[in-house]
């Protein structure tokens, strides 16, 4: 994983909201440019901190590396002088809950910023406009996401994980999807591909069991998602379809739970022993006696 640094306060709105960066290949005059040349450098699961207006609004995750792509349209004039066509990559942001502001830390920071392509001055600690993406080092990266964290949003580390994990899910889930191939009954196969994205009959029988949330006690059954509690390769189709292998829960409470990091006793009440895990659960004001040990779910019979 690497740590990237981009000036983008020109296209912020367009590209923090529409979830990419983009850059043109070279400069006006057909120069090279190695802070553009830097996007196809950018691996996914590298970290990308967003900085405009001198702040650090929003942090994101790779997840696309770079594609050939025309400017974007929502651009409009901005960058009238830029080339037509240009390097793409993907970025799932997060915005923070308060910014963060790099000059207030400047002292720390300025051992740190790369002496060539620093993305902040080297000497005043304002932005670089004349640098787009500057990779940072893994000390710069790791000191930035340490500050952010105590400053700005305590569980941004939480929600990079979980990103991370994201990708590997998504892969996973493709995967199985692949081996549901296999079967020639078409609404068995139907039910089996409902039931793996948390969908159909096996949704529906969840939800009698389990009619709201049972961290957050959200009842909207719109909003949350049907988990398996036994995971799905570890299971039979049966298993895979009945509602006594699932929950409804909140969005954000499922990212816990469908990693391990949180699970449920007996009697309902919530166990987690994942560090990282219990700091998002404080701070999404879930905590105290209903964290009680830790509890393996891929041991545990359902």
């Amino acid at each position: 994983m690497a740590f990237w640094w981009v000036n983008h306060k020109q296209t912020y709105r367009q590209e923090t909201d529409g979830g990419y960066l983009w850059s043109p290949k070279a400069n006006a005059n057909g120069a090279k440019n190695i802070s553009y040349d830097n996007l196809t450098r950018c691996q996914i699961g590298d970290v990308v901190f967003s900085y405009a207006n001198g702040r650090i609004n929003q942090v994101g995750l790779v997840e696309q590396k770079a594609s050939t792509a025309p400017k974007p349209a929502e651009f409009g004039s901005t960058g009238d002088h830029w080339g037509a066509e240009g390097w793409l990559v993907m970025v799932n942001w997060q915005p923070l809950q308060k910014s963060l502001v790099p000059i207030t830390y400047f002292e720390l920071l300025q051992p740190l910023l790369p002496k060539r392509y620093s993305p902040i001055s080297t000497n005043t600690g304002i932005g670089n406009q004349g640098i787009y993406l500057a990779e940072l080092s893994e000390y710069l990266g790791e000191l930035l996401l340490k500050l952010i964290e105590e400053y700005a949003d305590q569980a941004v580390r939480v929600q990079l994980l979980i990103l991370q994990e994201d990708l590997a899910r998504t892969t996973g889930m493709l995967s199985d999807l692949k081996d549901l191939e296999a079967i020639t009954v078409s609404t068995e196969k139907e039910a089996l591909i409902k039931a793996r994205l948390g969908q159909g009959l096996f949704r529906r029988r969840v939800s009698i069991l389990e009619p709201s949330c049972r961290v957050t006690g959200l009842a909207n059954q719109q909003f949350l998602v049907a988990s398996h509690i036994k995971p799905w390769r570890a299971c039979d189709n049966a298993e895979r379809l009945t509602g006594a292998n699932g929950l409804l829960l909140s969005p954000h409470i499922d990212k816990l739970f469908d990693r391990y990091w949180i699970s449920f006793n007996a009697t309902g009440e919530l166990l987690c022993e994942h560090e990282a895990a219990k700091e998002a659960l404080r701070y999404w004001g879930i905590n105290g006696a209903n964290l009680i040990r830790s509890f393996n779910r891929e041991q545990e019979s359902w």
